[in-house]
């Protein structure tokens, strides 16, 4: 985080933003049917991180109104790329998605140092505290699919009436 400027901050997390957007876009794709209420809480994860861009992008415009926004080649924490294959399983995919969770939401709180602007620092602390939620809804869904012994199980187990 050390030397980065504010401009630096903004590019690095849209990218962070767009990249966790593909993510989840690949993810409930690799849902089955079965398992609606996963697909409706991935579904809501990757309407929240474009929600969390166009808020970046609004303010990086208020900032920089004359400056081009450039994004890096690398995301905060790179995600895995979701293969139709299935090589990875949902389970891993789950954890390296708190992970990735987990990386914006440190990187929020230790941007929010490197911006002068109170409002900026204010988008960053709920950036961070969005993060955090995140990162626990993907646990109990992390920590519900591994209480099972296959995924038919957890198919038949709905936690639908619960809502996302």
């Amino acid at each position: 985080m050390r030397g980065l400027t504010p401009l630096e901050v903004f590019g690095i997390a849209i990218k962070s933003e767009v990249d966790a957007y593909k993510f989840y876009s690949s993810l409930e794709r690799r849902i089955k049917k079965g398992m609606k209420a996963l697909k409706e809480r991935i579904e809501f994860l990757k309407n929240e991180e474009e929600k969390h861009r166009l808020l970046l992008l609004t303010f990086f415009r208020k900032e920089f109104p004359k400056t081009k926004l450039r994004l890096p080649k690398k995301s905060i924490a790179p995600l895995p790329r979701i293969s139709p294959k299935g090589e990875l399983s949902l389970s891993d995919l789950l954890k390296a998605a708190m992970a990735a969770e987990t990386a914006s939401e440190d990187f929020y709180r230790s941007a929010k140092e490197k911006m002068e602007n109170e409002n900026t620092q204010r988008l960053l602390t709920y950036l961070a505290n969005m993060e955090k939620g995140h990162h626990y809804l993907l646990k109990a869904e992390y920590d519900l699919l591994n209480t099972f012994e296959s995924y038919s199980s957890y198919k038949k187990f709905s936690l639908e009436h619960l809502g996302p």
